[in-house]
């Protein structure tokens, strides 16, 4: 008799934790969820930041000389920049809190932008 069906090998892997040294270690799992969530949030705020410093742009120069508008869109600037570094020292306490108290999913932080 002839087989015309072939039994198909195949293996699932999560493409967010694409690392294969990790298998079914929980720990590990962890780890490279707490990496991708971060990086996530990362590139979430730095996408918000060149969106709200390109719209204070163009605001400014639609402002016309009005200084109430002109105002506002230097506080909008400055609130994007704010942000920002804001959202970076939160990185550098989680990884600094890390290294203090030897937790090893904090220690290894990185910043890596998610690829899809």
């Amino acid at each position: 008799m002839i087989n015309l069906v072939k039994p198909v090998f195949a293996q699932i892997t999560n493409p967010v934790l694409n690392d294969p040294s990790i298998g079914t270690n929980p720990e590990g799992y962890v780890n490279g969820a707490i990496q991708a969530i971060i990086s996530i949030f990362l590139l979430v705020a730095v996408i918000y930041f060149i969106w709200h410093f390109i719209m204070s742009a163009y605001h400014m120069i639609s402002s016309n000389g009005d200084p109430k508008k002109w105002e506002e869109a230097q506080k909008s600037i400055l609130y994007a920049f704010v942000g920002i570094i804001l959202v970076f020292s939160v990185f550098a306490i989680l990884k600094f809190v890390g290294i203090v108290f030897g937790i090893d999913g904090l220690q290894q932080l990185q910043l890596t932008w998610p690829k899809l």
